[in-house]
């Protein structure tokens, strides 16, 4: 291999350096500035700190907002209002007032200095991307670039394999072995090693790779991390292929606690009233068309698993024929012949799902959670997916990140894809994360949500390196 020259600046770190100066501390800036202009040092001072701040607690929402475009923007805009609203709230703590003009100017300025922000980082994005390199086999790299390009991300590229040699496809190319990933690494500019399963690498053996790494790239500038960090960090689900035991640890630790915190029951409560009061004449109209339309009843009742196992009797606007399961339970897909002319409509704007707004206020669900199954398919999939049962240790949801990005399930294979991301919800939840979810799903609710399953499922689920369940 011939040496190449290492660039000054590397990806990763321009991107963490954009991400501080350009939106952030540069918007904070510009507000603190405006507001100085107008009124004095202190007061700005005091905006500076507001609105960076406030950036700050809104980025920590754990979901990769670049797969929430509406809910990224939304951060974007929300942190200087925050911001300015609360300087203003502390400067009147302080016996000080800050006017609406120097709100409106300070927040005005932040937002076109946030766009100039987000243009400079979309753009490095696209020019400079993290270059990685897959410890693992052939296979596994295959399927995590197409992940890349359907997902579409554009700021980490694939370079190629570092283990048993393979035919190069689809621009990966064999890298050489491990015990050559120092000169890999330098050769290729190599920011990003990650470490893939495989039906043989134990967890002592992935622990090796990472010494092995350690002992010679130390002092180089790359990092390292496991392939379920990466999908986790990156596309925001978890692979069951590549879980093992060491993930569930997770779930085990003190901090970890499966039961909700008041605040997302309060926002239960606030939000199923709200949502029921706004859309409470969409709810009349549709029962009517039910009733008009085949004359049977207008609620769908439904035995589903929520939390702990406990099973409930979900409601639902009755969207399907009322003969629809005589020959028993059976999936719903998209383009379900069982659904009535008035039931596409329901499911097409998702007003058949209201009535569950009354299982939130009783308890029984959450706003945003993993979505309840039926009891004989839960014992169904339980014996193909022996994970399954870790969603049960949060209330069952109406919105939620696997309905968000999986649509209906449709299928077994439909129901391990909604898994991965369901499994990732139970990890990373939080009550800023609940409320972006729920941001997104409004601007997806007028969208078709019964869509087709995504390809990446049907690749990466059919690959025996990600189907094996271990731990």
């Amino acid at each position: 291999m011939t040496q190449r020259r290492k660039p000054r600046v590397r990806a990763l770190r321009a991107r963490r350096v954009i991400d501080l100066v350009g939106l952030r501390v540069a918007p904070a800036a510009t507000a603190a500035l405006i507001v100085w202009s107008h009124t004095n040092y202190g007061k700005g001072l005091i905006t500076f700190l507001a609105v960076l701040v406030a950036g700050q607690v809104l980025e920590r929402a754990r979901f990769p907002l670049s797969l929430m475009p509406a809910a990224r923007i939304f951060v974007g805009l929300a942190a200087p209002l925050l911001g300015m609203g609360t300087a203003a709230l502390a400067m009147l703590a302080m016996e000080r007032t800050l006017s609406f003009g120097d709100m409106a100017a300070g927040v005005i300025g932040a937002w076109l200095v946030l766009a100039l922000g987000a243009w400079i980082r979309y753009r490095v994005d696209r020019v400079a991307s993290a270059r990685i390199a897959v410890i693992g086999d052939r296979s596994f790299a295959m399927d995590l670039a197409r992940e890349f390009d359907e997902a579409r991300i554009h700021d980490h590229k694939l370079a190629g394999w570092i283990g048993r040699p393979g035919d190069s496809t689809d621009g990966l190319v064999w890298l050489g072995s491990l015990r050559e990933v120092r000169q890999i690494v330098l050769d290729q500019d190599i920011e990003l090693l990650v470490c893939a399963p495989g039906n043989d690498l134990s967890e002592v053996e992935e622990q090796a790779v990472f010494e092995t790494v350690a002992d010679f790239c130390l002092d180089l500038p790359v990092k390292m991390m496991g392939a379920n960090q990466l999908y986790e960090q990156l596309l925001g689900h978890v692979p069951i292929g590549t879980i093992d035991s060491a993930w569930f640890r997770y779930i085990m630790h003190p901090r970890f606690h499966a039961a909700s915190p008041l605040s997302k029951r309060l926002l239960d409560i606030t939000g199923s009233l709200a949502i029921g009061l706004l859309f409470a004449p969409a709810i009349i109209a549709g029962a009517i068309g039910i009733k008009l339309g085949d004359r049977g009843p207008i609620l769908y009742r439904q035995r589903r698993v929520g939390e702990n196992g406990k099973e409930f009797q979900m409601l639902k606007l009755r969207s399907m024929s009322v003969d629809a399961e005589v020959n028993g339970p059976q999936w719903s897909k998209g383009e379900d012949t069982r659904v009535t002319r008035v039931g596409r409509v329901l499911r097409r704007t998702h007003i058949d799902e209201l009535p569950q707004l009354w299982n939130v206020l009783r308890g029984d669900m959450t706003l945003v959670g993993p979505r309840p199954e039926r009891p004989e398919l839960v014992a169904q999939i339980e014996r193909q997916y022996p994970h399954y049962t870790r969603r049960h240790l949060v209330k069952p949801g109406i919105a939620g990140w696997a309905q968000l990005r999986c649509g209906y399930a449709g299928s077994n294979l439909g129901t391990a894809w909604k898994l991965c991301h369901d499994l990732y919800y139970v990890k990373h939840r939080s009550f800023l994360g609940d409320l972006l979810i729920l941001f997104e799903t409004a601007f997806e609710t007028f969208r078709d949500a019964h869509r087709s399953l995504r390809s990446p499922a049907e690749r990466f689920l059919v690959n025996p390196v990600h189907t094996e369940i271990r731990g």
